[in-house]
């Protein structure tokens, strides 16, 4: 299930890691590590012109999982207008 969080006053769609099935679009990415008491600590931001690609075959996962001990991570996306950006 998707919720939105606001990230330095930009509203993201985020999604646990394991769900995510995000489109090749352009957007700004953050990566979360989830608490259990719903607090949560930034393990990766990117952005990318195809972040569905991008995340699918990202090369820092497994960094993301030595970080996140529980292993509940969730990725959030934040996605640009495609108007005036594009994949480059």
């Amino acid at each position: 299930m998707a919720t939105n969080v606001p990230i330095g006053g930009y509203p993201f769609v985020c999604v646990s890691l394991t769900q995510a099935d995000f489109l090749d679009v352009t957007a700004i990415y953050v990566i979360l590590c989830v608490a259990q008491d719903g607090s949560w600590t930034v393990l990766d931001v990117g952005q990318s012109g195809q972040v569905g690609s991008r995340i699918d075959e990202h090369d820092r996962k497994g960094c993301w999982e030595r970080n996140c001990p529980n292993k509940n991570i969730w990725m959030c996306v934040y996605r640009m207008p495609s108007t005036q950006y594009t994949k480059q």
